[in-house]
Order: structure tokens, then C-alpha cells, then sequence
């Protein structure tokens, strides 16, 4: 289930600071050290870089500074880790749409990091991030809805962050979109080619689980034409990312040479690789083949 895979994701970044004084004018005090808060990062000294930042944004409101000071002071890069001026110094940054920031602000609104968790409020800040280009954040704020954190499901709001999420290139959105095709989550029908083409993404992405399932829409002809080869790759891939599933899947092809030829090499080494998984058939087959 959904609930019990999907948690809260996003990334922190650095944004460069450019200088924005006008070609008449000269930087505030306040844009002065948001410059040189960012040519202290560019030459290393990251402890008088976040300084810098953090006078400009709380002083100042030079809100990019908000977002860099904020992501020092979250990860703890060469300053001391602090998730409630994290919190504070994306608060502000959001506050100006700055979407970088407002994916942080909004996950962590969400998961109570830095301050009280604050489910409903999360979703301005992800909704921000979300119309910008962060599929992280669409995942987010689709996961609220799915999992009924605020009370109540709406699979039919979920399914369509799930969607946007996906088609910002975003992973775990793409397995997400598809499971919700797949099961008619939020939707009239069940529709196993938007399912199939879902999973097919996530594992171009990476995905693990995307792949096993992809693999199954392949071998199954769920959605699409059956590709017995297509799904022997697509196990493949989705055990080499750490999928049981897709180890013992591409064992048992392998091993009976569904899909390409037998290959008992390749069949041992995907058996073992679910053994290590820890699943004992796993185990069973791979010494099997060694008899």
C-alpha cells in the first residue's frame, strides 16, 4: 500500500545569487551580504557563507539568501544542523515563491520537522512548489490527500498529483500514478495502459519497484502487447535497484529461458541476489542450480 511505502520526499539546493543592484544604484547592506555570502560558498568558507545569508534574509529579506541559509542549516553543512531556523528561513523564502524553498517548507510542514506538524498548511507551500517544476513536492501533497492525513481521502486529488508529479519526471510519482491506473483509485475505470506506460517511466527513472511492475504489465500483457524479452529486462533491472521481487522473477526466466535463452549463470547470481533479500526460496533456488 501506498501508506506504507510512500513517506515524504524532497531535495535541499543552493540557489546562485547573482547582483541585482541596478547598473545606477549600489546593494543594500542586506544584497551586499547576500553577495558576499555567496562568494564565501564559492571559495569554501561555508560558516561565513551562512552568516552572510542569514543576516540578509533576517534582516533583510533578500529571500534567495533565505533559501541558501535555509538548506545549510537543514542539512548542517559546516554549521550546526538547526531544523527550526531551517524551518524559519524557508517560511520566508516561500513566502516569496521561491519554489526551491517552498518544497522544503511545505514537506516539512508536513512531516513536523523543525516546528508542530501542520498538515493543511503544507499544502500551499507544496502547491507552490508543485506548479513549478518540483515533482517531489506533487508527490507530497497527492500523498496527503491518498492517506487521508487530513481526515479524509480524495484519490480522485490524489491520482492527479500522483499524475503531475510523474510528468515532472519524478519516480516514486510515476509508480504511484500507475498503481492508482492499475487499481481505479480516484478514477471510473481501471486503465492498465496508462498503468503500464506509469511504470514504464518510473523505471526508465530508476525505480525499482516501477520495473517490477512493468515487468509483470509486460509478461501479462496488461495494458500492452506481451514482450516476454521486455519483461525479462525489466526483472532484470528491477533486481540490480534491490527488488525481491524482480530477482526471483528474473531468476525463474533465466533459469527456464523464458524470454531469451537459459542462461543458469544468470539465473544463480539474480536467486542469490534475493537470498541476500532474504527470501528463502531465493536461497533454495540458487543452490539448486549449483547441485
Amino acid at each position: 500500500m501506498l501508506s506504507t511505502i510512500f513517506k515524504s520526499t524532497f531535495a535541499v539546493a543552493l540557489i546562485c545569487i547573482a547582483n541585482t543592484a541596478s547598473a545606477q544604484g549600489t546593494p543594500s547592506v542586506y544584497q551586499q551580504a547576500a553577495l558576499d555570502g555567496q562568494e564565501a560558498q564559492n571559495r569554501g568558507d561555508l560558516k561565513t557563507a551562512f552568516d552572510k545569508f542569514t543576516f540578509a534574509c533576517l534582516s533583510g529579506d533578500v529571500y534567495v539568501a533565505c533559501n541558501n541559509a535555509g538548506s545549510m542549516a537543514y542539512d548542517g553543512t559546516h554549521v550546526t544542523k538547526d531544523l527550526p531556523l531551517a524551518r524559519r528561513l524557508y517560511s520566508r523564502a516561500c513566502a516569496a515563491k521561491i519554489a526551491a524553498s517552498c518544497e522544503v517548507y511545505g514537506a516539512m510542514l508536513k512531516s513536523g520537522e523543525g516546528g508542530p506538524k501542520d498538515i493543511a498548511g503544507s499544502l500551499g507551500p507544496l502547491g507552490i512548489a508543485c506548479d513549478s517544476t518540483y515533482g517531489g513536492a506533487c508527490y507530497n501533497a497527492g500523498y496527503i490527500h491518498f492517506a487521508a492525513l487530513l481526515g479524509k481521502s480524495d484519490l480522485a486529488i490524489a491520482r492527479r498529483y500522483f499524475d503531475l508529479s510523474c510528468d515532472r519526471q519524478y519516480a516514486p510519482g510515476c509508480y504511484a500514478a500507475g498503481l492508482a491506473k492499475q487499481k481505479a483509485e480516484g478514477a471510473a475505470a481501471i486503465d492498465l495502459v496508462g498503468a503500464a506506460r506509469a511504470f514504464g517511466k518510473a523505471c526508465e527513472l530508476g525505480y525499482a519497484d516501477g520495473c517490477l511492475n512493468y515487468g509483470v504489465a509486460q509478461i501479462s500483457a496488461e495494458g500492452m502487447a506481451e514482450d516476454a524479452a521486455g519483461a525479462r529486462s525489466s526483472f532484470a533491472r528491477a533486481c540490480n535497484a534491490g527488488s525481491l521481487g524482480g530477482c526471483m522473477n528474473a531468476g525463474m526466466m533465466a533459469r527456464d529461458g523464458t524470454g531469451g535463452t537459459r542462461d543458469a549463470a544468470a539465473a544463480a547470481r539474480y536467486f542469490g541476489n534475493a537470498c541476500k533479500l532474504g527470501e528463502q526460496a531465493g536461497c533454495n533456488e540458487a543452490q539448486a542450480l549449483k547441485n
